[in-house]
């Protein structure tokens, strides 16, 4: 394989990539600049026309017109499946299948190993957009990329020189790689009660949903040869298959003054699409079905913090591998600029450690733009380290008349 660590920021953007081209962390979808800066934690604290991807309850507050365009996507590299498939595809495979370096058996066996590890995995979600609001509805058109990159592995072949059945020639150790573009047009309304002190509302979705599948062997030309992002985009075009469903998002937020609390049931139905009939294929993908729960404080006038968590675990592209997160967020603001931090802990990663954010804003009355990143701890600020654990970005242009 080409020497390419670059693969996990490339994961995200391709997944991005292919969500536009054929129209993170973050299985709930990080939607916007601003939830990603704050680390996800807007359920309570959502503020502008992303509430009807977010919460359609608090399209209750909106007032006017405006316009959002939001691009994101967030990759998590659990149990280090991408370090060690960058370790594993630099052996001399031709030496050890011939036998000359059964020093390296030890080596491989242990990459085997940690890929057999439970929940080790490549999970990706992003979201991308067009939202229109006024007085309490919107309309939207975009998509909900998401891939899953999990293992197969093959603790039985192991034998240099030996037969079909324990040659190590044989070995079926590799990847298969899922991916479902859910691409979809909204409505949502968001009504206010009780003096604006409580907040309901919906958002009904029909999904045109395009999987993709794939597999290959660490052995394989294939699988040594490329950038693993291009391999994936390559096995997921060969496969892809189109079906529709439709689902549905509830919402709910109460204002207590300085005090929001927010709740959302995104994909209640959990739609299911289609994956092509290949072998290995887990024969549908699900749009997960998501509750969420969140509060905010504006204590003061400049500062928000806010808290955001999964109250049910939510099933992910890899099978048996599930996400259920905690997000911490602030956004401080002063003229014309806004700046945001929060940090994200996936409870039902089997290493599960903290993934970190950073975002600003700058707006004017008509206008705004924002931006925010997402990485993980390992390996500082080097993007292109093949141990990260976490990558990703956001962007959004917002407009109100």
């Amino acid at each position: 394989m080409q020497k390419a660590p670059s693969i996990l920021g490339r994961l995200c953007l391709s997944a991005l990539l292919l969500a536009v081209a054929a129209s993170a962390q973050a299985q709930f979808p990080w939607v916007g600049a601003r939830a990603t800066g704050m680390g996800g934690a807007t359920v309570a604290a959502v503020d502008d026309a992303t509430a009807a991807w977010v919460n359609p309850a608090a399209l209750a507050s909106q007032k006017g017109v405006s316009l959002a365009l939001f691009a994101g996507g967030v990759a998590q590299n659990r149990n280090n499946l991408v370090g060690t498939i960058v370790d594993l595809a630099d052996l001399p495979f031709d030496e050890i299948l011939d036998g000359e370096r059964p020093e390296l058996i030890p080596v491989f066996l242990a990459g085997v190993a940690n890929l057999a590890r439970p929940d080790t995995s490549v999970i990706a979600s992003g979201s991308a957009g067009l939202i229109a609001t006024w007085r309490g509805f919107a309309l939207s058109i975009g998509t909900i990329p998401s891939a899953g990159i999990y293992p197969l592995f093959d603790l039985v072949h192991i034998v240099p020189g030996g037969g079909p059945d324990n040659g190590l020639a044989f070995n079926e150790t590799g990847l298969y790689l899922a991916g479902l573009n859910a691409r979809e047009a909204r409505v949502a309304y968001g009504l206010g009660l009780l003096d604006g002190a409580l907040e309901v509302g919906g958002a009904f979705r029909f999904v045109s949903g395009v999987t993709y599948f794939g597999s290959c062997r660490v052995l394989d030309e294939d699988c040594q040869a490329g950038d693993l992002a291009d391999l994936i985009e390559d096995a997921f075009d060969q496969n892809a298959v189109t079906s529709t469903d439709v689902t549905f998002d509830l919402g709910a937020r109460v204002n207590l003054g300085i005090l929001r609390l927010g709740i959302v049931g995104t994909s209640l139905s959990q739609p299911s699409f289609e994956v092509a009939d290949v072998p290995g294929s887990p024969g549908s993908l699900p749009l997960a079905r998501q509750l969420r729960a969140g509060a905010s404080v504006h204590a003061l006038s400049f500062l928000t913090l806010a808290a955001d968590g999964d109250l049910i675990p939510s099933d992910t592209l890899a099978p048996g591998v599930e996400s259920q997160q905690l997000s911490l967020g602030a956004e401080f603001n002063i003229p014309l600029f806004s700046f945001r931090g929060g940090a994200a802990y996936d409870f039902k990663a089997s290493d599960p450690t903290w993934a970190y954010t950073l975002g600003v804003g700058f707006g004017v009355p008509i206008i705004s733009i924002d931006a925010a990143v997402v990485w993980g701890p390992t390996g500082g600020f080097n993007i292109e380290n093949p141990d990260r654990e976490a990558l990703g970005g956001s962007a959004t242009v917002r407009l109100r008349f």
